[in-house]
């Protein structure tokens, strides 16, 4: 006798036992869960392999559950052996609508192995992106040297020799040699020097450790090969520490030597160079160094700016020094927008010059100050003289790139920072600028990958969780906007942080609340304009408050007009301060300065929706819906526009309405200068 099957009654029975509501469940589960571990895993510092294990415990559990699922069931009186039923395999009859049952139950079994099998060609393709192709030059990447010694406060000792050596190697054309903001990513993280050299693609790794006390310092350095994994070279020095800065030299000679590296006469004079340093002006230069790898604020710029003078004033003729205290001045500038400040960072990286024409930090520095100013062709050209001493240069070009982006060459700009990426794709800095480049391009459902990119390599970064509030806040997603913010609050309180938390009361219409956060965000940065114009917003739609509104326009218009004094080419602070000439009855400054940031960047983002704003302020209405209709062509959310207090006089117009429709109907806003 033949064997058959009846299919309905098969079906039937899945479906009794409940097998069709298990899988389903359990698929749906499984992806959440592999969701949850793809975004969480490497945020947490957990290691690639532990998503695989998630993934490979479902998949076993799959076949489980649907087996325990036949064999038993869920009764009120608790779980259960299911009753064993008969399947007659007689006719096999088969309708559309049991093919359809039946495909289902497959899909779902199939989910499951999909979910393996795209984790697993993912994590593949995922190898290949991480791991840059080895050039034909030798490669090598130095780790942070670890501190042995008893004091802890020493970290920064062997960081900084770590770095000298870093630096010393990365002026050897001949040599590609890894950044320090990548290699230093792998400091105190287990994880074997094989797979560190995959991640950043280079073929040796050097690492070493350092001890100090009572004088003397012993340092220990070894390089490795990466494919077999074996030593190449190692050695102990044990020498005083006024020897200490000879160290490095030698390290970076035995390192050149053992990579049989034919090097040019430049070259040669490089690692050939007398070095007569201070050992006293150098343990200062390491420590202010050390701050200045720490997030930018002013307690620790402050501390990085006394270190450098310190150095200085040990040894007049130390350029590193002068380019470390250019560095430093030119941060604690972007926080107090005190022209002081800027001139002094300019006066350092001109020292620094005259002592040194062939230090790259040097000519990355003057090229940041140069944009800082506005001078974007200078600017330009001393990142170019940067990526002439090293092409691959990730500070170079990223400085590069946010100079192109100001300068409107926007093409040009993403294509250096796609370069940064390329030439390290493990490197934070370089996807945060992305990040903020997309950002500012109003391209804010792109921007945030960079953005938990960033966070991913470093969990502590506040920039990368505000920028991610900031993508969301503009993308109307307001939930997940403050819970970045929050987290970033928790990380460290600035007063961009509270601004963006007082921006999101504003939009939703609590002004009172908004106010009592913008003045913690005026608190921490007195000498930010427009932590003061955001006040000035917020109190003008407060009741009974409007009238204390003007004296913080006031306040901001002074405060940015020491910012226009050091680059007065600045699209933004222009169109800020007419918004705050206009909201303070200035109608003639207003416009002036309106027109004056719409013809430095007729298409940025921000300055056509600020000039609506504004020109809605002096009842331009015909000009407002232009500039508005181009911050809608250009990305920006109309959503935020219809929260806006700013925007009331036009909502009452044909055209504020007609803009609406157009874009709830998803009709593409035709401008005259579209191509």
């Amino acid at each position: 006798m033949g064997v058959h099957m009846d299919i309905r009654r098969f079906l039937a029975e899945l479906k009794g036992r409940g097998v069709y509501r298990v899988a389903a469940f359990y698929a749906a589960g499984s992806w959440a869960l592999l969701q949850v571990a793809d975004i969480f895993f490497p945020i947490l510092g957990f290691p690639d392999w532990a998503i695989t294990t998630v993934l490979a415990v479902a998949a076993l559990g799959f076949p489980v559950a649907i087996i325990l699922s036949w064999i038993f069931e869920i009764t009120p009186q608790g779980i259960v052996e299911t009753d064993a039923v008969g399947v007659n395999f007689g006719r096999l009859r088969l309708s559309p609508v049991r093919l359809v049952e039946f495909g289902l139950l497959v899909a779902l079994i199939s989910l499951v192995g999909w979910l393996y099998v795209e984790r697993l060609t993912l994590k593949e393709q995922a190898s290949t992106i991480a791991a840059p192709a080895v050039s034909d030059k030798p490669s090598v990447a130095v780790l942070a040297f670890s501190n042995m010694s008893d004091d802890r406060e020493l970290e920064y000792f062997g960081d900084g020799l770590s770095e000298e050596i870093l630096n010393l190697l990365a002026k050897i054309s001949e040599i590609n040699v890894a950044s320090r903001t990548s290699s230093f990513y792998f400091k105190d993280k287990d994880i074997d020097i094989q797979e560190i050299g995959r991640r950043l693609g280079v073929a040796h790794v050097l690492e070493g450790s350092v001890r100090r006390s009572n004088g003397r310092v012993r340092v220990t350095a070894q390089l490795i090969e990466v494919e077999g994994g074996f030593h190449l070279w190692s050695t102990t020095y044990d020498r005083d520490f006024e020897d200490a800065f000879l160290i490095e030299d030698d390290i970076a000679r035995q390192v050149v030597t053992k990579l049989e590296v034919l090097l040019s006469p430049d070259s040669r004079a490089i690692l050939e160079r007398a070095v007569q340093r201070n050992p006293e002006a150098y343990d200062y230069y390491l420590q202010g160094r050390s701050y200045l790898r720490n997030a930018p604020s002013d307690k620790m710029l402050e501390a990085a700016i006394s270190l450098f003078e310190s150095a200085i004033s040990l040894d007049e003729t130390y350029a590193e020094a002068y380019a470390g205290l250019c560095d430093a001045r030119l941060g604690r500038y972007r926080i107090s927008i005190d022209p002081d400040d800027f001139e002094s960072a300019q006066l350092a990286c001109e020292r620094a010059l005259d002592l040194n024409r062939e230090a790259l930090p040097v000519y990355v520095a003057l090229g940041n100050l140069y944009r800082q100013s506005g001078e974007y062709e200078e600017a330009i050209a001393e990142f170019e003289l940067a990526l002439d001493i090293n092409p691959n240069s990730i500070d170079a070009l990223v400085g590069m790139a946010n100079t192109l982006a100001l300068d409107n060459k926007p093409k040009r700009a993403e294509e250096a920072l796609a370069a940064a990426i390329e030439v390290e794709t493990f490197n934070a800095t370089a996807y945060l600028a992305m990040a903020n480049f997309l950002f500012n391009e109003g391209r804010f459902d792109e921007a945030i990958p960079f953005y938990e990119r960033t966070a991913a390599f470093m969990p502590d970064n506040t920039r990368a969780f505000n920028g991610i509030g900031a993508s969301h806040f503009m993308l109307n997603e307001f939930e997940q906007a403050i819970e970045a913010w929050q987290r970033a609050l928790t990380l460290r309180p600035t007063s961009v942080l509270y601004s963006n938390l007082g921006s999101s009361l504003f939009f939703s219409g609590r002004f009172s609340e908004a106010v009592d956060v913008y003045q913690k965000a005026v608190e921490l940065a007195p000498e930010d304009f427009q932590s003061w114009g955001n006040l000035g917003d917020a109190y003008r739609y407060t009741d009974d408050r409007e009238e204390l509104a003007v004296p913080f326009y006031r306040n901001a218009i002074k405060l940015a007009m020491e910012s226009l004094a050091v680059n007065p080419q600045d699209p933004i602070t222009l169109v800020l301060v007419a918004h705050y000439h206009a909201a303070a009855g200035d109608r003639r400054e207003a416009l002036q300065y309106q027109a004056r940031a719409s013809a430095l960047a007729p298409d940025d983002l921000f300055v056509s929706y600020q000039s609506a704003v504004l020109l809605s302020t002096l009842g331009e209405t015909d000009q407002a819906m232009v500039s508005l209709e181009q911050a809608v062509r250009l990305g920006y959310s109309i959503d935020l526009i219809e929260a806006d207090a700013g925007l009331s006089s036009l909502r009452a117009s044909e055209a504020y309405a007609q803009l609406l429709q157009a874009d709830e109907y998803g009709i593409a806003l035709q401008g005259e200068d579209e191509k």
